[in-house]
């Protein structure tokens, strides 16, 4: 490859990294890769920055996606990387099954004060990649 090539793609997944789609350690690789002009692997599936140009959702950005409401469930679920997120997986979707408590009269305010404390921790955990449980809820497996 020549030299401007070697720099869109460095500028590529730089843009990444800004976009909080790969992890700083993930762009130093790529960079340190393409800088020592060392084939990159070409097996999709093996390479987390590879997944993230190819349409499927890093590990952190789907982590933290899966506690933001159904919808962020269901997109993580789906277009996430559901191999290394099982357990984040896991903690949203008790997370959003306790949030229908929350339609039920009079406790329906407390259960959506809970679940708002228990989604900003998730992402919080989820965003430091910490696997830790949530409180109350997180030990229940469903996942």
């Amino acid at each position: 490859m020549d030299q401007r090539s070697d720099v869109e793609r460095i500028r590529e997944y730089k843009q990444l990294l800004d976009e909080g789609m790969i992890t700083r350690e993930e762009f130093e690789a790529k960079k340190k890769q393409i800088l020592e002009g060392e084939p990159g692997p070409r097996d999709r599936g093996s390479d987390p920055v590879e997944k993230v140009l190819n349409g499927k959702l890093s590990a952190k950005v789907t982590n933290v996606l899966s506690y933001i409401t159904w919808i962020g469930f269901l997109i993580a679920y789906f277009a996430g990387d559901r191999e290394n997120c099982r357990f984040h997986l896991n903690q949203a979707l008790v997370l959003n099954l306790f949030s229908l408590l929350s339609m039920v009269p009079l406790v329906g305010w407390i259960a959506r004060i809970g679940c708002v404390i228990l989604m900003i921790i998730g992402v919080v955990n989820a965003s430091s990649d910490m696997e830790k449980p949530l409180p109350v809820i997180g030990g229940i497996r469903l996942l």
